[in-house]
């Protein structure tokens, strides 16, 4: 089945937006429960389960991803993604700011409190650096906004069997 591809509009790199983040002690988390991700194969997919919009974050992105939704500083980040790439880290912290500015534009994430800084630089395997790159798609939409596991009520989807009386 061949894979949907975005329009030229949809899929962006968001441009950096001076002073909207601070970088050094920034931290953020997946904006759950309207909001899931999932690490597939290098890729990840996010949904907006509210909007009926996906994501698809590959490269520099998806393996950034755990460290971001885990509430990990960003500084801390762009450090670990600067290493295993052997980029500047200047250059990783102007781009992942404008891409989690994105991310935020769009719902995904939100700031957070920074709990503790983590004891040692976040593992990142060595990589090639591709820049923060995410797909936006919304062909699904409408199909993933009045899927009937949306309407669950405090029973559950579906709904449990009525007890067999006794004969």
């Amino acid at each position: 089945m061949p894979q949907p591809q975005p329009s030229a509009a949809a899929r962006y790199n968001p441009p950096l937006q001076r002073g909207a983040l601070a970088v050094d002690s920034a931290c953020f988390e997946v904006n759950s429960p309207t909001v899931i991700g999932e690490a597939i194969d290098g890729e990840v997919m996010v949904i907006n389960l509210v909007s009926g919009i996906y994501y698809n974050l590959t490269g520099t992105a998806a393996a950034a991803w755990p460290m971001l939704s885990a509430g990990i500083p960003l500084d801390a980040i762009a450090t670990a993604v600067s290493h295993a790439c052997g980029i500047d880290t200047a250059v990783v912290t102007r781009d992942l700011t404008g891409f989690v500015a994105g991310l935020t534009a769009e719902d995904i994430v939100r700031a957070t409190g920074c709990a503790s800084a983590p004891a040692g630089l976040p593992a990142m395997a060595p990589a090639t650096y591709t820049g923060f790159a995410i797909s936006r798609y919304d062909d699904l939409r409408a199909l993933l906004v009045i899927d009937p596991v949306h309407e669950v009520g405090d029973f559950g989807w579906p709904p449990p069997a009525e007890p067999r009386k006794p004969a």
